[in-house]
């Protein structure tokens, strides 16, 4: 096990302690007090938890983007990552199967999807049959990862393959069988004007893969400044701005017309989204659409070859990755369905805060500790022609 400092024990232990507070609320929401706790209702079901859920099931589907480029594309200065990239993606997914079990209710209850309760008829039946087979692929390529660094980052030949087949295998399954569903699974809802667009699952794909990019950037960064010396060379983390750029690029082409039908359209349904967006959640909505452009203007020029440059971009990403999924989840179900109804709100509570802030914490935890277990590929390689 590698050297550990103070501040390596200050940190897990108060990642151990904030996820504590967020099981004794988890159990307050789903055992003693119940939902009524919480800021969700009848008018809004879904809040900070299905927002977690969208984030982290995204995160994990775009961390899956370093192993391809590995394995499917011969980028070995890349490698430093693989390992890094598959528990951030391993432990992205576990948060987000929490934050859905959290927004389910009784957690024994969700455990009998899809074996007991079923219904063919659900695409929430069906998304939860693909994330133990999204979690195989990556505890499979996991697997292979640490052997392969355990001999000195060179395996043998039945090793590499199978790194390599699991490493594509596993983000065509993440971004065609996991992700894109998700957008589906909003899409498909008709009563709400937000969501019902054939856009939805291809922009939860560029976004997923944005977010992935994104986080593995900062993570990068920030491994390379507690470590003292650099994970990957600095070409490589410019490629990595690239993609981002391209993804961002891609992400404000869609919203800018998806925008512009729910406007031009001139349905009810859509400029009531449109004057929310514009109105009380304005704030969010600027976060949103400023901060991918500031963080693509960023990556696009000379800024985006500097350290400095590539982590303001990351991080301007991850929060309006953030802040869009607020608004996809929370501003689509607050137009009233039936009149008479007037303003519906959503403000979530201490509790179901608490429980966001124990799931996020115990990731970190269990991210610090197996970083500190597992063999992880910290030098660099030459690079890639």
């Amino acid at each position: 096990m590698k050297e550990t400092s103070r501040a390596f024990y200050v940190f897990i232990t108060l990642m151990f302690i904030i996820a504590l507070w967020g099981g004794y609320n988890w159990v307050r929401i789903m055992f003693i007090d119940g939902v009524g706790i919480t800021g969700s209702s009848d008018f809004v079901p879904w809040g900070v938890y299905i927002i977690g859920f969208v984030f982290f099931v995204g995160a994990s589907a775009g961390a899956s983007m370093i192993g391809l480029l590995i394995h499917g594309f011969g980028r070995e200065d890349y490698k430093p990552l693989g390992t890094r990239a598959i528990l951030v993606g391993f432990l992205s997914l576990m948060a987000a199967v929490l934050f859905l079990m959290s927004d389910v209710g009784n957690p024994f209850r969700a455990m009998l999807l899809p074996a007991v309760l079923r219904n063919t008829t659900s695409m929430l039946v069906y998304t939860s049959m693909t994330y133990a087979g999204f979690a195989a692929l990556m505890l499979g390529e996991l697997y292979y990862a640490v052997k392969i660094t355990r001999r000195g980052g060179v395996g043998s030949h039945m090793q590499e393959k199978m790194a390599k087949v699991l490493a594509i295998l596993a983000l065509l399954f993440a971004l065609m069988v996991v992700h894109a569903p998700h957008g589906a699974l909003f899409a498909f809802i008709t009563a709400r004007e937000m969501w019902n667009t054939p856009l939805l699952p291809p922009h939860f794909v560029v976004v997923a893969i944005a977010s992935g990019i994104s986080i593995m950037i900062l993570v990068t960064i920030i491994t390379s400044k507690i470590n003292k010396r650099e994970l990957v060379s600095m070409s490589t983390l410019i490629h990595m701005g690239k993609l981002l750029s391209l993804f961002l690029i891609i992400t404000l082409f869609l919203d800018f017309f998806d925008f512009l039908v729910m406007n031009y359209s001139g349905k009810p349904g859509g400029k009531e989204i449109w004057h929310l967006l514009t109105g009380r959640f304005a704030t969010l909505f600027i976060i949103n659409t400023a901060g991918m452009f500031v963080a693509m203007l960023i990556l696009v020029f000379k800024w985006g070859r500097t350290i400095k440059g590539l982590f303001i971009a990351s991080a301007l990403t991850v929060i309006a990755i953030v802040a869009y999924r607020i608004n996809l989840v929370v501003v689509a179900q607050t137009p009233p369905l039936f009149p008479g109804i007037g303003e519906v709100y959503y403000i979530p509570t201490v509790p179901e805060m608490a429980v966001v802030a124990g799931i996020i914490a115990l990731a970190l935890f269990l991210y610090i500790v197996l970083t500190k277990v597992l063999p992880m590929e910290e030098t660099v390689p030459e690079i890639s022609k």
